[in-house]
């Protein structure tokens, strides 16, 4: 009994080694593969920030044309020169009036239209045929502050120029800068020489400098949201009869609009003989009075460029119905129908003055829009034309 015990103690102490000898061995886990070490993150430099480019600067702009100068150009305090030029078909081609910067056509007697022309961006070594002032020519000239030159006016028109300030000079006190030429016949004939005509208004004691110009406003104006009616591909204006009725037809490559006279071309005499561009075409509603009568002389009309009206800009190729205003020291502004300011297109800029400005007849390029009951033109009384150019020979 006793060796039994003995026995089953040590198979206890067996088991029990074999036991914890299993246990041990099945509670080790087999040793784990090592984790690959993490590639580097490479972290790439934070690039410097590239500088912000500096904006253009606003550089001033020529106050008749709208072209941009450097700081400081004295061309832009420079004041203008006005001369006031024919346009019958005698007189016709004009000399420098491609190279004028404004250009006002107005109604005289007769229904002769005539322009009054401002140079300032580019003087020409001559221009005309230079022809004799009007009532119009009153309220322009001061508003660009312009020298004005002219070949003589009538009675009336003399007595309200000796009330303005106006500095001018015409045939008689131009000092030999107004000359008569031998390929045109009188009165067609009187042209100006430019150079002379600045030495003259210096003996005259006129200034050419103004510290503060006044001129038209000129920049991006956007037209997208205007819409196809708004489209204009030509003009017909009708003045006063198939002599000087006038059609502007728009050119996408230049971006400008030619003119034409009776359905031709109407160019400068020199110059290249270019034809007549314009980057602006104006219409301003302008009444015509008639001005008392001067004996011996046709029917004229009393005109006054200040106050405000309702007008048609056409610029790139579409029209912008708007308002113009001036207080007479300064061209008009002009003013769309939500009140912002209508800019003008660097350039030049034609002032087309009909009797009716809401006579004259549009093409869109789209028929559902195009008027074909729209003016047409009307045959020129020739026997007028003369008796006006008769009646002005004498000034």
């Amino acid at each position: 009994m006793g060796m039994s015990k003995k026995i089953r103690l040590l198979f206890a102490v067996a088991l029990a080694s074999i036991l914890g000898a299993a246990f041990i061995g099945g509670c080790s886990a087999a040793p784990e593969p090592e984790e690959p070490m993490p590639e580097p993150v490479v972290v790439a430099p934070t690039p410097e920030p590239e500088p912000e480019p500096e904006p253009e600067p606003n550089l001033p702009r020529l106050p008749y044309s709208g072209f941009e100068v450097e700081e400081g150009d004295p061309l832009i305090n420079i004041r203008p020169l006005s001369v006031k030029i024919e346009n019958t078909p005698d007189s016709r081609p004009a000399l420098g009036i491609t190279l004028a910067d404004v250009v006002y056509e107005t109604i005289t007697e007769g229904g002769i239209t005539r322009f009054n022309a401002l140079w300032h961006s580019v003087m020409p070594e001559a221009v005309g045929s230079v022809r004799s002032a009007r009532n119009s020519d009153l309220t322009i000239v001061p508003q660009y502050n312009a020298i004005f030159v002219f070949s003589g006016t009538n009675s009336l028109v003399w007595a309200d120029l000796g009330r303005t300030w106006i500095n001018y000079f015409e045939e008689g006190t131009s000092g030999g800068s107004l000359y008569r030429i031998g390929h045109k016949s009188a009165p067609h004939n009187l042209y100006l020489n430019i150079e002379k005509a600045q030495a003259r208004a210096d003996e005259r004691g006129y200034t050419w400098y103004q510290p503060w110009p006044q001129g038209l406003m000129f920049g991006d104006y956007d037209t997208s949201a205007l819409g196809d009616k708004y489209d204009a591909i030509e003009i017909f204006v009708p003045f006063s009869g198939s002599m000087f009725d006038v059609t502007w037809i728009y050119d996408p490559e230049r971006g400008c609009y030619l003119r034409y006279i009776r359905g031709t071309p109407q160019t400068d005499e020199g110059y290249n003989q270019e034809q007549i561009v314009a980057d602006n075409v104006i219409f301003m509603d302008i009444p015509y009075t008639n001005a008392p009568d001067v004996p011996g002389k046709g029917q004229t009309y009393n005109m006054n460029f200040n106050g405000y009206g309702t007008a048609f800009i056409f610029r790139d190729g579409v029209r912008i119905d708007c308002t113009w205003e001036t207080d007479g020291a300064r061209p008009p502004h002009f003013h769309d129908s939500n009140g912002d300011l209508v800019l003008l297109k660097p350039g030049k800029t034609w002032f087309q003055i009909p009797r009716d400005i809401f006579k004259i007849a549009v093409k869109t390029g789209h028929p559902e829009y195009d008027d074909p009951d729209a003016a047409v033109s009307e045959e020129t009384d020739e026997d007028a034309v003369d008796a006006a150019n008769a009646a002005d020979v004498d000034e």
